[in-house]
């Protein structure tokens, strides 16, 4: 078994006269530490229920035989990684952290053509790190107003993937992509989702099966 790092929660703690924000805070943090207890005895990670199948991280357990795709929302994890720490996410670190000892059968990142913007060496370094990669530009509306909006295409090609893979796992913290996940379970496979835990939306956590939380690790150094 792995060497455990414990959070160091205080049992005796006062919490009396916290304010909610530092309730909501430590109630976030307790539950995390619960799942990733739960991952260390190989559980299931939403009910601490025994699998039927070796176990998520054992050795030959369900984590090695599943077939996974990877959907990346890029203008999310960019805004969240910036806002979070003022870095650049790692796609490559990300990558690796969510799919594990399993087999990736294809990743997909999804990025936004902006005016003014070279990102010719952003999109090789994706296409080097294994990902497939989708472009869309700007549009501009009639009222003057710009917008560019991948959740849509992403949902269809989850769908169409979900029939063709064990796990999908999609690299958002936006909830809206949570309205899709019923379908997708439905078509027999599982869903995770793998975003920072400051911008991972309570809806999008409760939905999924699983989610890995990023951190300063998977950051680019300096």
């Amino acid at each position: 078994m792995q060497e455990y790092e414990w959070p160091l929660i205080d049992l005796n703690e006062e919490i009396e006269g916290l304010e909610r924000d530092d309730l909501e805070e430590k109630y976030l943090d307790l539950k995390d530490e619960v799942w990733r207890l739960r991952r260390m005895l190989n559980l299931e990670p939403s009910d601490g229920q025994v699998p039927s199948n070796g176990g998520f991280a054992s050795a030959g357990g369900f984590l090695k035989r599943q077939s996974v795709a990877v959907f990346v929302d890029v203008q999310n994890m960019y805004h969240s990684a910036k806002k979070t720490f003022g870095r650049n996410l790692s796609y490559a670190k990300m990558l690796r952290s969510c799919v594990r000892n399993r087999r990736l059968t294809h990743a997909t990142a999804y990025v936004i053509d902006r005016d003014g913007i070279e990102q010719t060496g952003f999109v090789d370094h994706l296409h080097y790190c294994g990902f497939q990669v989708k472009k869309r530009s700007v549009v501009e509306r009639q009222d003057g107003s710009r917008k560019a909006e991948w959740e849509l295409a992403v949902a269809m090609d989850m769908i169409t993937a979900a029939k063709k893979v064990d796990t999908l796992i999609v690299v958002s913290g936006n909830g809206v992509f949570a309205d899709v996940i019923p379908f997708l379970k439905a078509q027999g496979c599982k869903v995770e989702a793998c975003a920072f835990r400051e911008s991972l939306s309570d809806v999008l956590r409760e939905a999924v099966d699983w989610f890995h939380l990023l951190s300063e690790e998977h950051l680019y150094e300096g």
